[in-house]
């Protein structure tokens, strides 16, 4: 019989080794040797609190689960308004037969201090970081937005992973946590970098598109637009992590003054050009007081960050910018009710973004759990509202131009009739008259939406050059244009983004037709005629076939047509001596009959019908 100190020394050992599986189930290990994809780390870490901030890394391996460790259950960590630090850790174990190398992803770029070690079977320190938002880029092991750490696991064992998260003042963001391979990193960032590089290169060619049209036209909103668009850019750019890799790694200090202030900038600029898009001082002046008051507000509440005060910005920024998007629903919402065409464009546009920086913020403030929709709202919302803005601008500038243009012709009206009516007073009148008489044969000439020659000129010009070929000798090339399913386009996007596209046919047409002889017609709807200056059938079918390719470059948006974008059939006669053809009617029945058989055969494309002697 053993006596009672062996005895009692086999019971301790049996209960030492008890706890010890105990403490082992408690932080399950993670097996990574045949980890490939990624795995979510946020359900299996454990949390410990450091309210007073005394724990060291020291302090955690030797007191090991004596303190108060926590199981995660959340899919992504979020600590939202805490003045604690907060220790994260993990086991991972290689059950393989090859030492891997996995990366652990912290995916929130704008995380203040994140200290990271990794710890042996021994308790021994092997590899640690000293890493965050707050200090230079280049303290990060690897060369990312957000905050990529190797970790290696030799064949048949495994390491302890801990985390240390703190802020600056008390504001912690979501924090998705991940696992995973390099090719699963690779293929990761290869996704991520795909879609922002789409994403900010669409803002980018608005924000280009939009400040030419502003050179070319002086429109002040515009000038607004291009201003509030480039505002949200730096905005998105710092705030995803790009600003501070690319445009100033070693100013820590002023990447995080950049994000709240641009959020001020951003309200403000939003309050700057909803007014002048929605034409709120002149239909509404108190929407327009109350809106810059708020938009101020916000301003005035990101200035505490260049103080290093970050927490009490977000704490008024949030409650001000609701107030904001309310408003600006609201007065929308109102001027849609009265008919206001550009008030429901701009309702429905900020909507969408609103909705996104809604979900966006109140995930930050912790009320919503992170996932890919509150993560990317703002990205998708911003896309679809920016999109539809300059779309409404587009349509508001027009507007502007067909008033203009109803004003001048009244203008023309009111002249024509005076001078009918005072024909017999002074020689001024007289010459007024005169004056107004010639703008109106110039009218007569031309179609008034295009600035094309009109059918009656048609008639007339080409009938003269009829004549003339014959006389001369020389080859005549004529050519029929019609736009193709321009009635389905009518039918889909209406009659004034219809319109549109006629005038930027013209213009190409004018752009690519310039000889002294190149006579443009519109003969009607989407058809148009051109007389071309040229002596040779294939030299005309070159013109063509370069405008049609031209035109097809443009790259105007047809969802109802087979080629996806604007497009046009051509039908080209050419004729020597033109005795084969008798008139002008015949001359165009001819090139029509070419251009339906360009239809007939899957449209956009040149057929023609040659007269020519063969010699």
């Amino acid at each position: 019989m053993p006596s009672l100190p062996v005895t009692v020394l086999g019971f301790a050992r049996w209960l030492l080794a008890l706890l010890c599986l105990v403490s082992v189930n408690v932080q399950a290990a993670i097996e990574v040797g045949t980890l490939s994809g990624e795995l979510n780390l946020g359900p299996h870490v454990e949390l410990l609190e450091d309210v007073a901030r005394e724990y060291g890394i020291e302090q955690l391996v030797s007191r090991g689960d004596a303190l108060a460790w926590q199981a995660s259950r959340q899919e992504t960590l979020n600590f939202s308004f805490s003045s604690s630090a907060w220790w994260l850790r993990l086991r991972v174990v290689n059950g393989s037969s090859d030492e891997v190398r996995r990366l652990l992803e912290l995916a929130m770029p704008l995380h203040d201090y994140l200290d990271a070690y990794v710890i042996d079977e021994q308790g021994e320190v092997v590899s640690q970081w000293r890493t965050g938002n707050r200090r230079d880029f280049d303290s990060r092991p690897i060369a990312h937005r957000t905050f990529v750490m190797p970790v290696h696991i030799p064949a048949g064992e495994s390491r302890e992973v801990f985390l240390r998260l703190d802020t600056h003042d008390g504001l912690y963001d979501a924090t998705p946590l991940y696992l995973m391979s390099d090719a699963g990193f690779l293929a990761k960032a290869q996704r991520e970098l795909m879609a922002f590089s789409l994403y900010f290169g669409a803002l980018l060619a608005l924000l280009i598109y939009n400040l030419l049209l502003y050179v070319s036209t002086r429109e002040r909103s515009l000038l607004l637009y291009v201003a509030y668009l480039g505002s949200f850019f730096v905005l998105m750019f710092a705030a995803r992590g790009f600003a501070f890799q690319y445009w100033w790694p070693t100013l820590p200090m002023f990447n995080n003054q950049m994000v709240p202030i641009n959020i001020g900038i951003f309200a403000f600029m939003l309050a700057v050009f909803s007014n002048s898009f929605l034409s709120l001082s002149h239909h509404a002046p108190w929407s327009t007081r109350v809106l810059f008051a708020v938009a101020g507000l916000c301003l005035l509440s990101s200035l505490p960050a260049l103080l290093g005060h970050y927490a009490p910005v977000f704490r008024l920024m949030i409650p001000a910018a609701i107030v904001l998007s309310c408003l600006l629903l609201g007065v929308a919402f109102w001027r849609s009710l009265r008919g206001d065409t550009l008030a429901r464009i701009y309702l429905v546009a900020w909507g969408v973004l609103l909705v996104g920086v809604a979900l966006y913020f109140l995930r930050v403030a912790g009320i919503l759990p992170y996932n890919i929709v509150t993560e990317y709202a703002v990205q998708v919302g911003s896309g679809i509202e920016f999109l539809l803005l300059s779309l409404g601008l587009a349509w508001k500038i027009n507007q502007f131009k067909n008033e203009k243009l109803a004003a001048e012709r009244a203008t023309i009206e009111l002249q024509r009739s005076l001078n009918q009516r005072l024909e017999d007073q002074v020689q001024q009148r007289t010459r007024e008259l005169e004056r107004a008489n010639r703008q109106l044969t110039i009218l007569a000439r031309t179609d008034p939406l295009t600035g094309l020659l009109n059918r009656r000129q048609f008639h007339e010009l080409v009938d003269q050059e009829l004549q003339r070929r014959r006389r001369s000798g020389q080859p005549l090339l004529f050519a029929v244009m019609d736009i193709d399913d321009f009635k389905l386009y009518n039918d889909t996007y209406g009659h004034q983004a219809g319109d549109e596209v006629l005038m930027r046919v013209a213009t190409l047409l004018l752009d690519h037709f310039r000889r002294a002889g190149d006579r443009l017609f519109r003969l009607g709807g989407e058809e148009f005629g051109l007389l071309l200056e040229v002596d040779s059938l294939q030299a005309g079918k070159q013109l063509l076939e370069r405008y049609r390719e031209a035109l097809q470059g443009l790259a105007i948006p047809h969802e109802a047509s087979r080629h996806g974008v604007i497009t046009a059939s051509f039908g080209l006669v050419a004729c020597q001596g033109c005795e084969a053809v008798r008139d002008v009617q015949a001359l165009y029945h001819l090139a029509d009959k070419a251009m339906y058989e360009a239809k007939a055969s899957d449209r956009n494309r040149v057929v023609t019908c040659s007269l020519l002697s063969e010699t």
